[in-house]
């Protein structure tokens, strides 16, 4: 029989061990990217079977039997554990009142661990520490269930509180534990107010084959309330063992006063028949009369004194010639021998128990059971393996994943729409408007020109009607006229630009594919222009307009005197117009030593020479040094708002990299736990069929799927 359970073992282990690495990788994938809460849920519910796997496949590794200990608060489940040990194991396995399993088994070296709901195992140097961690988990968990009592909620620890202890691992030297291959659970007590049900508490013993002992004492069995709780274990165990702690010591009052042994003490089998006859009904009684509930009365308290007081002293002579009605119902002898006669009943009571849950797992039922609940168990974690992989939560972050890549491409799209935006000439879109300036500006020059030279004209003549000197001329005639007409067109170039250059796209003329990438990230081109038009309002320096008369230029007539005198030409103007020009000049002086056929012919070449020198050539420059410190202002301006916008379309991809990156590792995560999942319920089915002929239903799964390439961002700086 062991050989068949240890084939078993083996072959199963090889199925589920891919099982615990792939929850593993999942449950650390959804802890690392559930920013938003949203795998609350399914985390829990992955957990929760996390912890239950690694029960039965602890429980497959050691071959062990799982023996679970029940009943009220009180009623004598920790002496059963120092009956059933032959040691004191109460002192490390009585935690303070905290709801959570305790695991009692055998290990040369001790070892302390406490599991929370979440998966963190911590280890303990010893069993004082491992006290004091749970006394101030105690007060946490309260604070926890009393928050949920205020929001008028169950309280669940798997969702509500995560960081609540599920299980403690005690191991330390038990020689009976070691022989028998048995690990003892302890449950906390029923009625506690912080008792979550044990639904929730032995969910992993679910189906598992596991054997459940329940502790009531005499004074408790016929209370409703207990049994309400009983009928629970019903559907989760296949073998019950109801142990009525009796209390082999109660005496009971007699009419002449006097104190007698009580019927519990004297025959406890009574009390078996009693409670057979007035309360067993319903699932109790269904359960019994199939022989999955066993019933027996023991006085735990003294058979664990006897076992602890003489550990060492052989009983199986004693066990063998005696039966528990027998030794029960014999009469008690006073002194010491009555009290080894008592001790020896309790015993023999305690080991008749003993036997039948001995004989039970090592029957072929209980090997049957063995393979057949754990085939079960191991297929119900596969179906909620997959309910969490086929779960709302994760078709949600299918969808979020879609999304998040969606906008992650477009935003990719517009970084290279960015890139193609900063590599264009801005300088040559205004060659139109540079050119309808340029012929513009050339055309009014030239106008300007032609009107000027008759003003200047007409300053001449001005001017021979006066006595104003030659630089008068220059200074106070003709530049005032000239520099008016150079500021005349630099204002006439401003408002012809700033209309050339107005509008939405300040005067730009993109290519048509330029305007469908600007189309498509949205940028105005507006603002730009806007940043550009102060360029326009620079004004034309005039320093270049101005003319200077040079003396040596202007022809003079010589007078008689000067024929006489032998005065030369510079010497004669030097008398005219004074050393620095600034000597009056008489118009009778004007009409005859300037005459009109010679000098004010040169004057009027001087004239037509300026403005052929500076119109349209000053006025068409400044023109044109406007409209290039105008498209330098745009290119400038457009350049940084692209590279602007490119860092944000860059950031705005990273902010949804990490999130997609995170969704990405989940669902590939949980790809490869719904594969193994299906792969690993594809051999147990094959394995029940092959055990024990029967087919275990499992319900087909989709695949769920995630992206294997991740969009990423391509953004190069500018």
């Amino acid at each position: 029989m062991k050989t068949e359970i240890s084939k078993f073992c083996e072959a199963y282990l090889h199925v589920l061990n891919a099982l615990p690495p792939a929850m593993r990788d999942a449950t650390a994938a959804m802890e690392k990217g559930d920013a938003e809460g949203l795998l609350q849920r399914p985390l829990a519910t992955l957990n929760d079977t996390r912890a239950r796997l690694r029960s039965l496949v602890e429980k497959l590794e050691s071959q062990q039997a799982y023996l679970l200990i029940f009943g009220p608060l009180k009623s004598g489940k920790s002496t059963l554990m120092n009956a059933i040990s032959r040691t004191y194991v109460s002192e490390v396995t009585s935690l303070p009142g905290y709801p959570c399993l305790v695991y009692v088994r055998h290990s040369d070296q001790p070892h302390f661990s406490a599991t929370r709901y979440n998966g963190r195992e911590t280890v303990f140097a010893d069993g004082r520490m491992l006290r004091d961690v749970i006394a101030d988990s105690h007060i946490a968990l309260a604070e926890q269930i009393r928050e949920a009592e205020n929001r008028r909620g169950d309280f669940d620890p798997r969702h509500d509180f995560t960081e609540a202890i599920r299980r403690v691992d005690v191991k330390i030297p038990v020689d009976s534990l070691a022989e028998s291959s048995t690990v003892l659970v302890d449950t906390p007590g029923l009625y506690s107010r912080m008792n979550f049900g044990y639904d929730v508490l032995t969910r992993e013993f679910r189906d598992s084959a596991a054997c459940a002992v329940f502790v009531v004492k005499t004074d408790n069995l016929y209370l409703e309330q207990v049994f309400a709780e009983f009928n629970q274990l019903l559907g989760l165990f296949s073998r019950i063992f109801l142990v009525i702690n009796v209390d082999s010591s109660k005496r009971d009052l007699q009419p002449d006063g006097t104190l007698s042994p009580s019927t519990e003490s004297r025959d406890p089998q009574k009390i078996i028949e009693a409670f057979k006859t007035l309360s067993m009904a319903g699932p109790l009684r269904t359960a019994y009369e199939e022989g999955r509930l066993r019933l027996h009365a023991v006085d735990l308290l003294n058979a664990a004194s006897s076992f602890l007081a003489q550990p060492a002293q052989n009983h199986a002579t004693t066990t063998s010639a005696t039966t528990p009605s027998s030794a029960y119902n014999a009469s008690p002898n006073n002194g010491s021998n009555g009290k080894q006669h008592d001790d020896d009943a309790q015993r023999i009571a305690f080991d008749a128990f003993l036997a039948d849950l001995t004989d039970y797992l090592n029957s072929s039922d209980y090997t049957r059971e063995f393979m057949r609940d754990s085939l079960r168990q191991g297929s119900t974690f596969c179906a909620e393996m997959r309910d969490v992989c086929e779960g709302p939560e994760m078709k949600e972050l299918v969808a979020q994943q879609v999304q998040l890549a969606e906008e992650m491409s477009g935003l990719n799209e517009k970084i290279a729409t960015t890139e193609r935006l900063l590599g264009v000439s801005w300088e040559a879109v205004f060659d139109q408007a540079r050119t309808e300036n340029g012929k513009a500006i050339d055309r009014a020059a030239r106008e300007k020109g032609e009107a000027l030279v008759k003003d200047l004209t007409t300053a001449l003549d001005e001017w021979y009607g006066t006595d104003a000197s030659l630089a008068d001329l220059a200074t106070r005639h003709w530049n005032p006229i000239i520099t008016r007409a150079a500021r005349d067109l630099s204002e006439a170039s401003r408002s012809r630009l700033r209309s050339l250059l107005g509008g939405p796209l300040g005067g730009a003329e993109p290519a048509a594919a330029v305007m469908t990438d600007l189309h498509d990230i949205d940028f105005d081109l507006a603002p730009t222009a806007a940043a550009a038009t102060p360029a326009l309002a620079t004004a034309e320096p005039t320093e270049a307009y101005p003319l200077a008369i040079k003396a040596e230029h202007v022809p003079v007539k010589k007078s008689f005197g000067d024929w006489m005198l032998f005065r030369g030409l510079n010497s004669v103007r030097r008398r005219i117009f004074g050393e620095d020009l600034q000597q009056t000049i008489a118009p009778e002086m004007k009409a005859k030593r300037l005459p009109a056929e010679t000098t004010r012919a040169a004057l009027l070449e001087m004239v037509n020479a300026a403005v052929r020198e500076r119109f349209p050539e000053h006025p068409a420059k400044f023109a044109a040094s406007l409209a290039t410190a105008y498209a330098g202002k745009f290119r400038q301006s457009i350049l940084e708002r692209l590279r602007q916008q490119r860092d944000e379309f860059a950031m705005a991809n990273a902010q949804r990299q990490g999130p997609h990156d995170t969704i990405t590792a989940i669902l590939a995560a949980m790809k490869a736990l719904d594969e193994q999942s299906s792969k690993s319920v594809a051999e147990i089915i094959l394995m029940a069929q092959q055990e024990t002929g029967e087919t275990i239903e499992f319900p087909g799964a989709t695949t769920l799927t995630a992206e294997a390439e991740p969009a990423t961002a391509d953004a190069t700086a500018a």
